[in-house]
């Protein structure tokens, strides 16, 4: 399935939205793009608000490489027993907010929530169609893993020791979507910076900058002072050549944005090895063999 589809599976599969909209062809008001003309057969004659409408808006991002906007449009009435948008925006960004959705030959997409702006159109008659625009920004979540001796690898494989019932975004399988929640977060790690720090005859040490990204259905804090202790106290990550990746500053602040910056900065240092070291060579020996211990 595409984006677009995970979309509207999530918004048409939830009783919470589904009871409240009008019916299409026997199915929700929900469409990519546009709804169908006023007089399409598939309203069959009944009454066509609230509805919904949606399109989704990628770019190339050079860090994350893709994201963009999705932008839907809430459609109501002021007419008696009609609920109008104003209810029905809070149930579609708890419905799309805090979830991973997984397209077919894709990374997995989160939604950030970025504004909601009230509009009003001319109904075709009398009164007025009131609705309200939601605006997301996309991000996408792409594996991070790289070549070995591998920073986000290490910090994967830790994280998921760490905290066994998380899922690792890069390294655990995604199905269609993944939810977090208080008790199952996710976690994301990604390379934000790597820099050469000094160089000696057989190793190249290196710097980095590894961001990591909590989501816990909004319990994010004990999730994250959880990582912070850990690394902290054991100071140093096992890499997969068995090599140590040391740990040289850890910062969290969950103020940020847990889907766009993520709350950790995890500074650490690791070394390239230049070459197997050589066997030390033995020159010119001598052997003397004496008798009786003299």
């Amino acid at each position: 399935m595409t984006l677009e589809d995970l979309i509207y599976q999530r918004l048409t599969q939830h009783p919470s939205l589904i009871k409240k909209l009008a019916k299409y062809a026997s199915a929700p008001a929900v469409f990519f793009q546009a709804a169908p003309d006023d007089k399409a057969k598939g309203w069959n004659g009944r009454l066509q608000f609230p509805r919904i409408d949606y399109v989704v808006d990628l770019q190339h991002n050079p860090e994350r490489k893709t994201s963009g906007a999705l932008t839907l449009n809430i459609w109501s009435t002021e007419d008696a027993g009609v609920t109008p948008p104003e209810e029905l925006e809070p149930i579609v960004r708890q419905l799309l907010c805090g979830v991973f959705l997984k397209p077919d030959n894709a990374p997995p997409y989160a939604l950030s929530w970025a504004r909601s702006e009230p509009f009003d159109v001319p109904r075709e008659g009398d009164g007025i169609v009131i609705g309200m625009t939601v605006v997301f920004d996309v991000y996408a979540f792409p594996s991070q893993v790289t070549t070995d001796p591998d920073p986000i690898l290490a910090i994967n494989h830790f994280a998921k020791k760490l905290i066994p019932c998380a899922t690792v975004i890069g390294k655990d399988d995604i199905e269609s979507e993944v939810v977090p929640t208080e008790n199952t977060p996710a976690l994301y790690f990604r390379l934000e910076t790597i820099k050469n720090q000094r160089e000696t005859n057989t190793v190249a040490w290196m710097d980095a900058v590894i961001a990591g990204h909590v989501f816990a259905g909004g319990e994010e804090t004990v999730w994250i002072k959880a990582i912070v202790d850990a690394l902290a106290l054991d100071g140093e990550v096992t890499m997969l050549d068995t090599s140590p990746m040391f740990i040289t500053t850890l910062t969290a602040d969950n103020t940020l944005n847990a889907t766009s910056a993520g709350q950790l900065r995890i500074g650490v240092r690791f070394g390239l090895l230049r070459r197997k070291p050589l066997p030390h060579v033995l020159r010119n020996a001598h052997m003397e063999q004496t008798k009786g211990g003299e």
